[in-house]
């Protein structure tokens, strides 16, 4: 061997090494080629593969991180396994964030808990955090084959064949170039802190002091094919492992610099390709090869070779077996190029599997029913679909009986065993009972109810059983039955009634026969008292037998009674007679139990239809094992249980049977971490740092997170990260501020929460292996579900400011009514004091009015007669027309109280007829002409010629006088008087009648309609304040109405609106007299 050192600036320097005798290198050889492979423990696999989540069936490298999660990286994306799931990382062209090639070559984890991974594409660090993926831009992008970190923290790495060094903290590549150094395959960190690459010109390189040494690894080796060395990888004890591509494994000594070839060829002297290393022991190696796995053994020198069985589903599922990875368990997980991840719980599965094998020595059947061990160390077997069959534990090689040839058994069910000697009893299902003689092979004798030799009355034997210097029993389904050695023949035993089916048979230590039926419970016979009786079950006492179903009983050492039934555990008490139930509620994975052993430590080991229990009766613990751990079926078959003289049990079941020590049984007491490996909103996975996605971080690095109202309904995943039996790890869970109890799980690791009010809620989960103590730490998460915008904070604020304001509003508008209904008061109370005094003033000149009148009148008649006879007498004449014109005056003044008070009681009554108002306001404006020409006033009158209303016409003249004498009295230079129709309005007439005198205020346009009230600057004027009230209220009885636009085109404009028809008509017929009237009912 040459050892070869050059600097890291490429300059070379040779030591040469003494050269090996060729006959050493022969002997060497010698030894290589002839490695044995040996067979010796059984290894059953569990296996990962496309189908269970897998995301593809190449692993080409496998890593535990130190958080506990399993990374497996195939050609087709990067898996991270939690035990349930696989979580798939793939290359997302629209996310920056994801890893750059689907194709991963290697995985390493820094010790700063940093995941390198190297892909086909370059160098990336996976962020726990985001579970996202940076690439390492300083590196060239290119295939990454192999990473390893050194003592001072640089990350190494091969890619392109390349040698790099990443200085992390100064985040400076350095770069070895293959002109200068060599091509690089593999590295690895040795026990004193050296780099050590592989070449792939034979060579190993290891890096010191900034050198570089050589030492080739094929000097005295066979001449290679190839010199290429594919993976190499350090021991405990300072060695490297040499994986080649054509000449096997190689273990090179660090202390003296040699190697030796420890495995070279398959058996078929094929060469091996090494693809991967794992010490498992100080003095055991696991290589992956392109051949199977071969376990190493360095004290011995031997091999085993494990590779794909197609008949045994426990064999690794393929032969190119590429990475090996071993957990905090001490599992072992094993990639393969087409068969996915393999899985090997080395600590905790004794469980030796039989079962059958098409082409190879195997079990004959399935479904076992008895097994029982002879004096020669062999066991036989009985089963239900298949025959006979006896094992020799030595060669493990079987040995079948099947029926058919003289001499054979009588029929493939077999469902009783008993040895006696040499000859094995032997129960068949309907076909009676024959006695082989285990030298010979040979059935000596048979026994069944049609021979004619027996007085058996039942040809199903379900169960043989030999008591204490007694005779063979049998039960069956036709009662016990005892034989007779002298009469060779069987008989009904006599304390035990003739019941349909006896299901067991046992005599216990004081010698009482117990024997279990299959529907009536469990009978006892005393035979040295003749004491006998039967114990069944009650539906409504607790302290009976659990099921009349019994399928096994068994006295354990201590003397205890029990009885496996179909409906629970059953202990006897036989100071009480009663029995103590256990149950599923006990701990127990199922109520139908089947067969009981007890081991050495006076647990008894129960089989059940879901699982094998073990049970400390101490103090009521149970351990459950199921296929998770390595059986091969949950459902174990009736009366099939065995236990050898070391204390090895057997149990059978529909696929085979199952045998173990519980002595070589270790505690799983490795306490995993729990992760909370999922958190779904209505049942949708919250994406990571997504916009409005509450999720910024991993789950699994999430200590708190806010959900708004409409996400809290949600459910949340967990995992305990061990993986020797995920099936039935147990969890508990409990929402504080929610939960006042843990809810526990075994079968199910989701929680489900719907519709949680607005809060903080702490989430906790804690995790235990089956059978163990639960654990003191929790995994905790915190979850804010924040209130609607409604129920929030500001929305608080704002409805206490909101119901201020309202308490405000509602106190203002409380004294403003107040102060309002007392300002009515008041208004009412002047109102009233007002229309008082108003009835009082109406009421005097009422009065007044009617006590002038008379007088007036009587005036009146003589003065105009005086009046026509002083015609001759003009000095006279001028002052009785003076006379005259104020004693109108004083009748028109009267006239209109009245006609005032009889408008405001109600009392007018209006005689509407048809009129033409162009007439009626021809014949007016006629009237105030004269007046308007002695005032030097302009006096217009507009209107058309027809238009015909029914008007009161008397009523209707008393308005148009006092509004046209108002507009003449006190306009100042115009007054005007229009008739109009407006379009639209066919049935209404408006009137306007408007003057330039001094305008109104606005705020008296409803005042001067008040009777008595009189302007300021009218009250020069002579007037009584009574003209316009009237005409209001005339309008009104007219269904009309009478307004003041002042100040339009500084006019004060009244305006008369009145409808051309009324509800009441009056038509004057033609050709009549007045006196002739009809009335008719209109509707304007």
């Amino acid at each position: 061997m040459f050892r070869t050192r050059y600097s890291e600036q490429g300059q070379w320097s040779a030591t040469p090494r003494l050269n090996i005798p060729m006959s050493i290198l022969l002997l060497i050889c010698f030894f290589v080629g002839g490695t044995g492979l040996v067979s010796g423990q059984s290894y059953y696999f569990r296996h990962y593969q496309v189908e269970n989540g897998l995301s593809n069936n190449a692993v080409i490298c496998s890593l535990q991180d130190s958080r506990g999660f399993m990374w497996f990286g195939t050609k087709d994306g990067l898996n991270r396994f939690d035990g349930y799931t696989f979580k798939v990382f793939r290359h997302n062209p629209q996310d920056t964030g994801s890893i750059g090639s689907n194709f991963i070559h290697v995985l390493y984890e820094g010790a700063d808990g940093t995941l390198w991974v190297g892909t086909e594409d370059g160098l990336y660090r996976y962020d726990n955090s985001t579970e996202s993926f940076r690439l390492l831009e300083v590196a060239p992008k290119g295939q990454v084959r192999a990473i390893q970190g050194d003592s001072t923290g640089n990350i190494w790495f091969v890619s392109g064949f390349s040698l790099f060094r990443y200085h992390q903290a100064s985040r400076q590549l350095q770069y070895f170039s293959i002109d200068s150094f060599f091509e690089a395959s593999s590295l690895c960190l040795s026990p004193d802190g050296s780099i050590w690459v592989a070449t792939t010109d034979g060579y190993l390189q290891k890096h010191h002091a900034g050198t570089f040494t050589a030492y080739d690894m094929f000097s005295h080796s066979t001449r290679p094919v190839s010199r290429w060395i594919e993976r190499i990888a350090s021991t405990r004890d300072g060695h490297i492992l040499v994986g080649t591509s054509n000449q096997g494994a190689k273990l090179f000594d660090i202390a003296s610099d040699t190697y030796t070839d420890i495995l070279a060829y398959n058996d078929d002297h094929t060469e091996i390709f090494v693809r991967n290393f794992l010490q498992t022991a100080d003095h055991e190696y696991w290589i992956a090869t392109e051949t199977g796995i071969f376990i190493y053994n360095t004290l011995t020198g031997k091999a085993r070779n494990l590779r794909k069985m197609y008949n045994d589903p426990y064999s690794i599922s393929d032969n190119a077996v590429y990475t090996f990875c071993r957990d905090k368990e001490g599992g072992i997980w094993a990639g393969t190029y087409f068969g996915g991840v393999n899985y090997y719980p080395t600590q905790y599965t004794p469980f030796r599997k039989y079962f059958p094998k098409t082409g190879e020595n195997s079990l004959s059947g399935n479904v076992v029913r008895e097994i029982h061990g002879d004096s020669y160390n062999n066991l036989w077997i009985g089963t239900e679909d298949a025959g006979l069959n006896k094992l020799d534990p030595a060669t493990q090689t079987f040995t079948h009986f099947q029926p058919g040839a003289a001499g054979s058994i009588s029929y493939t069910n077999i469902h009783g065993l008993l040895l006696d000697g040499d000859e094995l009893w032997i129960g068949t299902f309907e076909h009676g009972l024959d006695v082989l003689n285990t030298r010979t092979g040979k059935v000596t004798r048979r026994f069944n109810m049609q021979s004619g030799l027996s007085a058996l009355q039942s040809n199903f034997i379900y169960c043989i059983y030999r008591p204490r210097g007694g005779s063979i029993m049998l039960g069956t389904t036709r009662g016990a039955y005892q034989y007779d050695r002298i009469r060779n023949d069987f008989v009904l035993f006599p304390g035990l009634p003739l019941v349909n089916w006896y299901s067991c048979l046992l005599q216990d230590k004081s010698g009482v026969f117990w024997a279990g039926t299959y529907g009536s419970g469990v009978h006892f016979y005393d035979p040295s008292t003749g004491k006998k009786g039967n114990f069944r079950y009650a539906e409504n006492d607790i302290q009976s037998l659990s099921s009349d179903r019994v399928n096994s009983v068994f006295e354990d050492s201590g003397g205890h009674l029990w009885f496996a039934t179909e409906g629970g555990l059953c202990r006897y008490n036989k100071a009480q007679q009663r029995f103590t139930r256990y149950t599923t509620q006990d701990g127990f994975p199922s109520n139908f139990m089947l067969s009981i052993l007890e081991d050495k430590q006076a647990n008894l080991w129960i089989s059940t239809s879901r699982g094998l229990c073990c049970f400390n009766p101490r103090n009521g613990n149970v351990k459950t094992y199921t296929r998770a751990n390595g059986l091969l079926s949950d459902q174990f078959n009736f009366n099939s249980a065995y236990k050898d003289a070391e204390g090895r049990m057997y149990f059978g079941s529909g696929k085979g049977f199952i045998s173990f020590n519980p002595e070589e049984f270790i505690q799983n007491t490795f306490a995993g971490p729990v992760y909370i490996t999922g958190f779904q909103v209505h049942n949708r996975e919250l994406p990571i740092a997504a916009k409005g996605s509450p999720l910024q971080h991993s789950v699994t690095s999430t200590d708190k997170i806010s959900l708004s109202y409409h996400q809290s309904t949600f459910s949340i995943d967990f995992a305990l990260l061990s993986y020797t039996a995920p099936e039935i790890a147990e969890y508990a869970y409990k929402m504080e501020n929610l939960d006042k109890n843990w809810t526990y799980l075994k079968t199910n690791r989701k929680a489900y929460f719907t519709e949680l009010a607005p809060g903080t809620y702490t989430f906790r989960v804690k995790a235990r292996n089956s059978g163990s103590v639960w654990p003191a730490t929790e995994t905790t998460l915190v979850i804010e579900i924040m209130p609607p915008w409604w129920r929030s904070w500001w929305a608080v604020v704002l409805y206490a400011v909101l119901a201020t304001c309202i308490i405000w509003y509602i106190i203002r508008n409380y004294h403003k009514r107040i102060e309002a209904k007392n300002r009515r008061r008041i208004e009412l109370f002047e109102a009233a004091k007002e229309k008082e005094v108003f009835k009082a003033k109406i009421e005097f000149f009422t009065n007044v009015a009617h006590e002038i009148k008379t007088p007036l009148t009587l005036i009146k008649a003589p003065l105009e007669k005086v009046i026509r006879k002083a015609g001759h007498l003009p000095e006279i004449k001028d002052s009785l027309s003076i006379m005259e014109r104020n004693t109108n005056r004083l009748v028109g003044l009267t006239g209109q109280l009245l006609d005032f008070r009889q408008t405001e009681l109600n009392g007018y009554s209006l005689n509407f007829v048809k009129a033409n108002i162009p007439d009626l306001l021809e014949e007016m404006y006629t009237g105030f002409k004269t007046l308007a020409e002695q005032k030097q006033l302009e006096l217009s009158l507009e209107r058309p010629a027809e238009l015909y209303a029914y008007v009161d016409i008397e009523a209707f003249n008393k308005i148009l006088s006092n509004l046209i004498g108002n507009a003449v009295k006190y306009a100042a230079t115009v007054a005007s008087i229009r008739l109009l129709v407006s379009p639209g309005e066919e049935n209404y007439f408006t009137i306007e009648i408007s003057n330039d005198g001094h305008l109104i205020p606005e705020d008296m346009k409803e005042k001067i309609f008040e009777p008595f009230f009189r302007l300021k600057e009218t009250e020069m004027q002579k007037g009584t304040g009574i003209g316009l009230a009237l005409s209001r209220s005339l309008a009104t009885l007219h269904k009309g109405t009478l307004t003041l636009q002042a100040g339009h085109h500084n006019l004060n404009v009244f305006v008369l609106r009145m409808p051309v028809h009324q509800e009441i008509e009056f038509n004057l017929q033609p050709g009549r007299t007045n006196k002739s009237i009809t009335t008719t009912n209109q509707t304007s």
